[in-house]
């Protein structure tokens, strides 16, 4: 059996869509710490990345669907942390993801391309709201430098792959995240280098 080059990058991406984000997970809940990161940009990537599910199903493409499957359920556990820590009302992301799961399954049933469309609206600037909160602070203790190295990785695979598929959908919007990451990785291991310690640990 002959496996072809665009195969083999799907699985590589769907592989780095799997593992990007668990060092944050790990991260969060090993420290006890969300200094640095913005509850609101986490939410609308498990916003997006349950929209991507719903699109990979619908479509199909089962590289997108699981790759994003289990992103939504590694973020919503960070969401958790930011829920534990009052960073962020329980019911915000209850609210969200039920409105997102509802509204994005009628419309990815009612076109496929409309779907597409929505879906790198929302997931597409996730990012932004994280780079905004990055950019404005040195504290960054909260954040996994090694997430937004895995991130920007995954991004380009992801990029290379909707390339070679020719859906623009999932290729383009990785230009943001690409572009987003690398600048949060490099501010985020400055800033694990200068600070030892969380400065919520002293304001809490």
């Amino acid at each position: 059996m002959t496996v072809s080059i665009t195969t083999l990058v799907g699985f590589f991406a769907t592989g780095t869509s799997v593992a990007f984000v668990w060092p944050q997970v790990v991260r969060v809940f090993a420290k006890n710490s969300t200094e640095g990161i913005s509850p609101y940009s986490f939410l609308q990537g498990c916003c997006g990345s349950l929209m991507w599910t719903i699109y990979g199903i619908t479509k199909p493409e089962s590289q997108v669907a699981l790759s994003n499957g289990l992103l939504v359920i590694a973020l919503s556990l960070i969401l958790f942390v930011c829920v534990k820590h009052k960073k962020i009302a329980w019911f915000v992301p209850v609210l969200m993801l039920v409105l997102v799961c509802v509204i994005g399954s009628l419309v990815a049933n009612y076109s496929i391309t409309i779907m597409g469309w929505c879906t790198v609206a929302i997931g597409a600037p996730a990012i932004i709201p994280q780079v905004v909160r990055v950019y404005r602070t040195e504290h960054l203790y909260g954040l996994s430098a090694p997430m937004y190295a895995l991130l920007f990785l995954c991004c380009a695979t992801w990029f290379i792959y909707g390339a070679m598929i020719s859906d623009w959908f999932v290729s383009l919007p990785n230009i943001v995240g690409m572009s987003g990451s690398l600048y949060i990785w490099f501010r985020a291991t400055k800033s694990h280098r200068k600070f030892q310690a969380p400065v919520e640990a002293t304001t809490n």
